[in-house]
């Protein structure tokens, strides 16, 4: 088998195999991210221990803050204080940063990488499991987390999630960060919103078949119709809807006489076919 090549990089053989195999087509990119195929478990498992590791930064970074106020109480002695509390809140800072953009770095270039074919991805071999191809078509779900995290009011670092629902309800995450003024260890920002055009393409044609026939499609905990966006607290009618938006990586959402309901972008599957089919029904009402 001839060895292909995506610029300077050769794809592997096993890489090579398992495309074609699925029919995967011209090969059309690799980007180094670091990933892992896994269930819903496991993915809730990891969600709790990034809140658990959330919760430590920040108390990383109030400890200092408070040593500080106590030194300047016991000591009458502002700049004492105040200079211990910023010096050691550097340190924390430093720390963090360094164990949240640890992960990326961690382990072989090689097996983080993936491989992006016209119909599909290829995942190479890693700690003894074979390469693994999947089809755009066989995605069922994208969601897309975006998190933001901040020391003494300054953004230090923000970590991209994008988890991928199969049809058999396998899951398949990546993970990345970037750093203001820094170049990210990954290649998570190029492949992030690739997955998310590959999948958005393939997913708003039936979504939009299925409202035209007057049936409803189903977004988590939300639901879209012709007739109006169901929410856990029932059906509002498009005529009654008074905001539908988004702020601070929520959907925000408004019906005459009822309170506004607040959805994380990031629970919402698919939420860019979400999105537009929402505006546009809007908009028609």
């Amino acid at each position: 088998m001839p060895i292909q090549f995506l610029g300077n990089h050769a794809i592997p053989p096993e890489v090579t195999v398992a495309a074609s195999n699925r029919g995967l087509g011209q090969a059309k990119a690799v980007h180094r991210v670091p990933h892992r195929v896994g269930t819903e478990e496991e993915a809730a498992k990891e969600k709790s221990a990034e809140i658990r590791h959330g919760l430590l930064v920040f108390a990383a970074i109030a400890s200092p803050l408070t040593i500080g106020l106590l030194l300047w109480w016991a000591t009458g002695i502002a700049g004492l204080g105040i200079g211990v509390a910023v010096a050691l809140t550097l340190v924390a800072w430093g720390v963090s940063v360094h164990v949240m953009d640890r992960d990326d770095d961690d382990g072989d270039e090689n097996r983080e990488r993936v491989y992006v074919f016209s119909e599909g991805f290829v995942l190479p071999p890693r700690d003894g499991a074979p390469a693994r191809a999947f089809t755009w078509d066989e995605v069922e779900a994208i969601h897309c987390f975006v998190t933001d995290n901040y020391v003494a009011g300054r953004l230090v670092i923000t970590v991209h999630s994008y988890r991928l629902v199969l049809a058999d309800g396998e899951l398949v995450v990546f993970r990345g960060t970037e750093q203001p003024d820094k170049v990210s260890a990954t290649d998570i920002l190029q492949l992030g919103p690739l997955l998310q055009k590959e999948i958005f393409e393939r997913r708003l044609p039936p979504a939009v078949e299925a409202i035209n026939a007057g049936r409803t499609v189903t977004f988590g905990a939300l639901a879209l119709s012709a007739t109006g966006i169901t929410t856990p607290a029932g059906l509002a009618p498009w005529d009654t809807v008074r905001d539908l938006s988004t702020s601070a990586g929520h959907v925000v959402i408004t019906a005459a006489g009822g309170r506004p309901g607040s959805y994380a972008i990031g629970d919402i599957p698919n939420f860019e076919v979400f999105w537009t089919l929402a505006q546009n029904l809007y908009a028609q009402n």
